[in-house]
């Protein structure tokens, strides 16, 4: 169910995302428990703005909800946000692209208004976010000129202010094209066949 805003936390989302910005990913846990109510997922920063994704257990539910911020005088603020429920966390390992439904997919995403103050008529300016699953054949992602490591459970942020959206390509060990994703229409272009592997213990449905 997508929401569309996040406004009833069990953390601080200014705190904690601007402590993720900062900072980065200090810890990769790989479930939430009654101890550990929420974990950092994925952030973002492009420029003046940036993205954060935490998930926290909710009742009977966990929620995955993205904060969207502007860096404004050295200083960052909340913007707004978005998220979503699901069954299940999202921190276990990643898996295989034939169980995934593709090695790199999106499968939300939204968009929040930088608003500035000023006397003249300024047009509207939006920060926009994708939520990115990785497959365990992919080894790093590009997101326009950012090259980064696909991380074990495989989720990842794009952000962008400008259109048209960055590229998104899926990488393998050796450094070649796997896919690439047109955040514009949420297609995946295959460039690379794969023999995937399901995990042992799992059955096709």
């Amino acid at each position: 169910m997508e929401v569309a805003s996040v406004q009833f936390v069990s953390y601080d989302r200014l705190a904690e995302s601007v402590r993720l910005i900062e900072t980065g990913l200090t810890s990769d846990p790989v479930r939430l428990s009654r101890r550990r109510r929420f974990a950092a997922v994925a952030y973002e920063v492009q420029n003046d703005v940036a993205a954060a994704w935490f998930v926290r257990r909710g009742h009977n539910t966990f929620w995955h909800e993205i904060h969207t911020l502007a860096r404004r005088g050295g200083v960052w603020s909340c913007l707004g946000g978005g998220g979503h429920n699901a069954d299940e966390d999202g921190l276990a390992d990643r898996p295989c692209a034939a169980e995934l439904g593709g090695l790199l997919v999106s499968r939300g995403g939204g968009s929040t208004s930088v608003r500035q103050r000023s006397l003249l008529p300024l047009p509207d300016r939006f920060v926009t976010y994708a939520e990115l699953l990785v497959a365990e054949e992919v080894s790093a992602v590009e997101v326009g000129s950012d090259h980064r490591a696909a991380p074990r459970h495989g989720r990842l942020l794009a952000v962008w202010t400008e259109r048209p959206p960055p590229r998104v390509r899926a990488l393998a060990a050796d450094g070649d094209e796997l896919a690439t994703l047109d955040l514009a229409s949420g297609r995946t272009a295959p460039k690379r066949v794969l023999l995937s592997r399901r995990r042992p213990g799992r059955r096709a449905g």
